[in-house]
């Protein structure tokens, strides 16, 4: 199984690229975290662990959630999928990003 997670305004984009990925008979899961403090990473470490590869979407140019899942879980993602120019995610943009990343 592989997970992919975000936070705030990527919600919508990434539980459609869920749909789009599963329906390719992609299995993954979405995990989006709501609150970033107290950050829940109990929750977060589990879900890592479970996921065979983990990628974490994010409108900035430095995946700044994935280095603060990395300090405050100990575990690193397997990959990024970055969006820096303003605009928000697509769906179709996320989960052509899963694929190139050999899902």
């Amino acid at each position: 199984m592989v997970e992919f997670g975000g936070w705030g305004s990527t919600y919508g984009a990434l539980k459609e690229a869920v749909d789009i990925l599963n329906k390719e008979q992609i299995n993954i899961k979405l995990l989006h975290i709501i609150e970033l403090w107290p950050f829940p990473a109990r929750e977060v470490a589990n879900c890592i662990s479970q996921a065979h590869r983990t990628y974490v979407v994010e409108n900035n140019a430095t995946g700044q959630l994935a280095r603060l899942i990395r300090r405050e879980t100990g575990k690193s993602v397997n990959g990024n999928i970055l969006k820096y120019d303003g605009r928000p995610f697509s769906p179709s943009l996320i989960a052509t990003g899963i694929k190139k990343e050999g899902c």
